[in-house]
C-alpha cells in the first residue's frame, strides 16, 4: 500500500491535467520557462554549488540544457494532432488522433537533464508527471520545479502538473495501475529488473548514463582509457585474443558474441564498437539496441535522454457514420481534414482581415461625416451672418436714399451690396 503522500499527490496530479485547457498554447509556457532559468542562472549555479559541496550532485552544465531547449523549439506540436482521415467503403469516416495519457510517473537517479527535458514534454503533451528519486541533487532539482511552477502560474495552469517526492520509495507509482497511465523507468539494469518485478503499470525502460564499450582493436586503446575513468556506468566487452587491459571487461569471441551479449545486458541508451573493421562497424550499426550507438567514438557524447514525445501520448482511432442519401442530407457528419482544417483558418485570417478593414472604413466614413457635417454647420451661420448684414446694410441705403444723397453715392452703396 503506498503513502498518504502519494495519494494526495495522485489526487492533485489528475485534477491538473484535467483542469489544463484543451486550447492552451504549450510552447509559449516552454519558451518562458527557459526565460526564467536564464535570468535566474547565477541562483541555479549558487544552489548547484551546495549540491556539489556536500557530494550530493554534479555541476550544471547550461549548455546541455541549451541542447534541451533546441531539442523542445523545434519539436513538432502533436498532441490532439489529427495523423489521418479517410473514407472506407461503407461510406464511414476514419480518423485517428493524438491525446494526451494523463499522469505519468518518473522513477530516475535525481539527474536534472531527466527531470528539466521530461518535464517539459509532460508540458507539451499536455500530461502532468510525478518524478519519484533519492535526495541526489536535490537543491537543484527542487529550484527548477519552482521555476517550472511559476511559469505554469503565470499562465493559469494549476503548478501540481507538475510534482515531485525524494523519498526513493517508488512503490506508490509503478502499483498504482488506476491512477497512473505510464511509469518512466530510468537507470541501470538492477534497477529495471527491480521495478519489473513490482510494476503493475505501463513500463518505459531507459538506461540513462549507462555505457557499453565493444573493443575488437586496441588502436584507440588510450582513448578508451580516457572514457573508462570518467567513471560512468560502462559495461566492457573485449574480444579475447586482444591482450585485455580491463579487470572487469567481458571477454567475447567476435562480433557476433559481443552484439547478442549486448543487446542481452543493455539498458537500450548508448553503445560504441572500436574497430579497424568496417564491415563489422557497419553490422554493430544496424544490430545493437540502444538509442545511441557510435563507431570509434565515444559513447559519452549525447547527455540528452532523448525520449520521445509520442511515448506520452496515445492514438486513438475515431469512425464517423456519413449517410449520404438526399433525404437525410441534414444528419450528414463530415469530419474535418487537418488540410480542410488548414484552409478553414486561412479563410478566418482573411474574413478578419475584411472586416478589420470594412469596420475602419466604417470609422473613417462616419469621421468624413461629421466633418461634412461641421463645415456644413460653418456654411450657415456664415450665411446667417452675411443675410444680417446685408439687412443692416439694406436699411442703412434706404435711409440714405430718403435722407437725399445723390446719384453717384447711391450707386456706390449698390455695388457695396452686390
Amino acid at each position: 500500500m503506498y503513502s498518504t503522500s502519494y495519494r494526495q499527490m495522485l489526487g492533485n496530479s489528475i485534477m491538473s491535467h484535467t483542469n489544463m485547457s484543451k486550447d492552451l498554447d504549450s510552447k509559449n509556457i516552454i519558451n518562458y520557462i527557459f526565460n526564467i532559468i536564464n535570468e535566474n542562472e547565477k541562483l541555479l549555479k549558487d544552489t548547484n554549488s551546495i549540491d556539489t559541496s556536500n557530494n550530493n550532485g554534479f555541476e550544471i552544465d547550461f549548455s546541455t540544457i541549451s541542447k534541451i531547449k533546441e531539442e523542445l523549439v523545434i519539436s513538432e506540436d502533436i498532441y490532439r494532432k489529427v495523423l489521418s482521415m479517410n473514407k472506407n467503403e461503407n461510406n464511414y469516416l476514419e480518423g485517428r488522433q493524438t491525446d494526451n495519457l494523463g499522469t505519468i510517473g518518473v522513477v530516475y537517479n535525481g539527474n536534472t537533464y531527466i527531470l528539466l527535458e521530461l518535464a517539459l514534454k509532460s508540458i507539451l503533451s499536455h500530461n502532468s508527471m510525478i518524478f519519484s528519486s533519492n535526495e541526489y541533487m536535490r537543491g537543484t532539482n527542487e529550484l527548477i520545479i519552482i521555476l517550472i511552477r511559476r511559469a505554469l502560474k503565470e499562465y493559469k495552469v494549476d503548478e501540481n502538473l507538475i510534482q515531485a517526492d525524494y523519498s526513493g520509495d517508488y512503490i506508490g507509482l509503478v502499483e498504482n495501475n488506476i491512477s497512473v497511465n505510464k511509469v518512466i523507468l530510468i537507470g541501470n539494469r538492477e534497477l529495471q529488473n527491480n521495478v519489473k518485478k513490482q510494476a503493475k503499470t505501463n513500463l518505459v525502460c531507459r538506461g540513462y548514463d549507462s555505457f557499453e564499450i565493444y573493443i575488437e582493436d586496441l588502436t584507440n586503446i588510450s582513448f578508451i582509457k580516457l572514457i573508462v575513468q570518467q567513471k560512468k556506468n560502462i559495461d566492457i566487452y573485449i574480444k579475447k585474443s586482444l591482450n585485455n587491459p580491463f579487470d572487469n571487461a567481458t571477454e567475447v569471441e567476435d562480433i557476433d558474441e559481443a552484439i547478442a551479449q549486448i543487446n542481452f545486458n543493455t539498458t537500450g541508451y548508448s553503445s560504441a564498437i572500436f574497430t579497424d573493421n568496417s564491415e563489422n562497424g557497419s553490422q554493430f550499426l544496424k544490430e545493437i539496441k540502444s538509442g545511441n550507438i557510435s563507431v570509434n567514438a565515444s559513447p559519452i557524447l549525447n547527455k540528452l535522454l532523448n525520449i520521445d514525445i509520442g511515448e506520452m501520448l496515445f492514438v486513438k482511432n475515431m469512425y464517423f457514420p456519413n449517410p449520404l442519401t438526399p433525404s437525410n442530407e441534414k444528419n450528414r457528419i463530415e469530419m474535418k481534414t487537418p488540410k480542410l482544417i488548414e484552409i478553414e483558418k486561412q479563410e478566418k485570417i482573411k474574413e478578419d482581415m475584411i472586416n478589420q478593414i470594412k469596420e475602419e472604413n466604417k470609422i473613417t466614413k462616419l469621421k468624413n461625416q461629421h466633418k461634412i457635417e461641421n463645415l456644413q454647420k460653418q456654411l450657415k451661420e456664415s450665411q446667417n451672418m452675411a443675410n444680417k448684414y446685408m439687412d443692416i446694410l439694406n436699411k442703412s441705403f434706404l435711409s440714405r436714399l430718403f435722407s437725399g444723397l445723390n446719384k453717384k453715392d447711391l450707386e456706390s452703396d449698390k455695388k457695396m451690396l452686390s
